[in-house]
């Protein structure tokens, strides 16, 4: 009876930790909300967090009368909290899941301002023709900038700095590369052609 009494014990040892890191996946979400809620709490914020679980991310929405709170200056203390819920989601797993933050629609309003900036700035570089550097942002803002003005045909943009003080610079194209594009305007080719022409008579 005792031999059959240890085979019992060390097959539930086997299918057991299955089951106990399935229990843990599906839980990610709602872990990670309450970790997000003490926080808060202990911040003495008076919010609430929703969680919903995506195929590879997990988005949290912070939602009550100290969200602005929460947000802080230009999405620094959102970005912080994110930064701390990636932590304790990725922790201890092998494989990576992205973590979403946000607080009364902060991210999308941030992307439309980001994107108004960067078409403004796309002109003022266009018609002084000196680059304009932008200040320090995040990964996400840096890229948003990068995406708006990645088909513009007057300006090109890349990141410089290290660190905290990483940001985008918008340059000029050259008349020439403009000229030589194959994405350049009839209107310009011809008004070069017919300039060519009058100075051969």
């Amino acid at each position: 009876m005792r031999k059959k009494r240890e085979d019992i014990v060390a097959e539930q040892s086997v299918t057991e930790p299955t089951e106990e890191i399935n229990c843990a996946t599906a839980d990610e979400p709602s872990r990670i909300r309450e970790f997000l809620q003490t926080v808060l709490n202990k911040m003495g914020l008076n919010c609430t967090v929703e969680a919903q679980e995506n195929d590879d991310a997990v988005a949290l929405v912070i939602s009550g009368e100290d969200a602005s709170v929460a947000i802080g200056y230009r999405g620094e203390t959102l970005d912080a909290l994110q930064y701390l819920c990636s932590l304790q989601l990725n922790g201890k797993n092998s494989s990576f899941r992205r973590v979403t933050l946000d607080a009364e629609g902060y991210r999308a309003k941030r992307e439309k301002t980001l994107e108004r900036l960067a078409m403004n700035l796309e002109q003022k570089v266009k018609r002084t023709g000196r680059e304009a550097k932008l200040e320090p942002m995040n990964p996400y803002e840096r890229r948003v900038i990068h995406t708006t003005l990645q088909n513009s045909k007057y300006v090109t943009t890349q990141s410089e700095g290290q660190g905290s003080s990483r940001h985008v610079v918008i340059s000029p194209i050259q008349q020439n590369d403009i000229l030589n594009s194959p994405n350049a305007p009839r209107k310009t080719l011809n008004f070069v052609y017919r300039s060519e022409k009058k100075r051969r008579r």
